[in-house]
């Protein structure tokens, strides 16, 4: 999914018509767009090759999230080196914002104080909630890769806020990011059903 400038510039248009928005302000949202790009992509339109960097990653996140009550999981890759520089689990116990993308982050910006962000993939066993997302878009990270999503994990019965992370991201005026979705889906998917079929309306992240 890519947000085109041509549905921006319709959007701001219809809100100044409305008088809901300054003719000045609409064309310097215009112009701060101009180079933003937002882009989801389906695991399975990925070339093969790819697939298989993401699939790999994407084992090590689920088996992180399977060692932990609430299981989520998150690994932060150099995507020059294809090496892992920190990983997080969910630590809600501990506090309720601990999600495991959060841990990574943490755990990142303590073991690699001068990372070059833009040039990290998140990989997260469930699709980053709002709240993991926004963090995501602040560090500057210009990937993020997830197995089982958040409408998914509410169907399940995991008590889940229901914005999907190319949404949070869309909103997010100065950011440029691809979000790469349904990574291992399959396990994923299978790990989060027997926990929800276990606890009385879980939460997690």
């Amino acid at each position: 999914m890519f947000i085109q400038r041509r549905d921006l510039i319709a959007g701001l248009s219809a809100l100044t018509a409305a008088g809901v928005l300054p003719a000045s302000q609409a064309k310097s949202l215009v112009a701060r767009d101009r180079s933003r790009s937002i882009a989801y992509v389906p695991a399975a339109h990925l070339p093969e090759d790819e697939h298989a960097i993401h699939r790999g990653h994407m084992s090590k996140a689920i088996d992180l999230a399977e060692t932990v009550t609430f299981p989520f999981g998150a690994v932060i890759v150099d995507r020059t080196t294809q090496q892992i520089v920190a990983q997080g689990a969910n630590a809600g116990a501990e506090n309720p914002i601990f999600h495991g993308e959060i841990m990574a982050i943490i755990n990142c910006a303590k073991a690699n104080p001068k990372v070059a962000w833009e040039d990290l993939t998140i990989y997260s066993s469930g699709e980053p909630c709002p709240m993991c997302q926004c963090a995501i878009i602040w560090t500057g990270m210009a990937e993020a890769v997830y197995g089982t999503s958040v409408h998914t994990l509410s169907e399940m019965g995991v008590n889940q806020i229901k914005l999907d992370s190319p949404t949070v991201a869309a909103a997010a005026t100065f950011y440029s990011g691809r979000i790469v979705g349904g990574v291992l889906k399959e396990r994923a998917d299978a790990m989060y059903q027997k926990w929800a079929d276990t606890f009385d309306r879980p939460s997690g992240g």
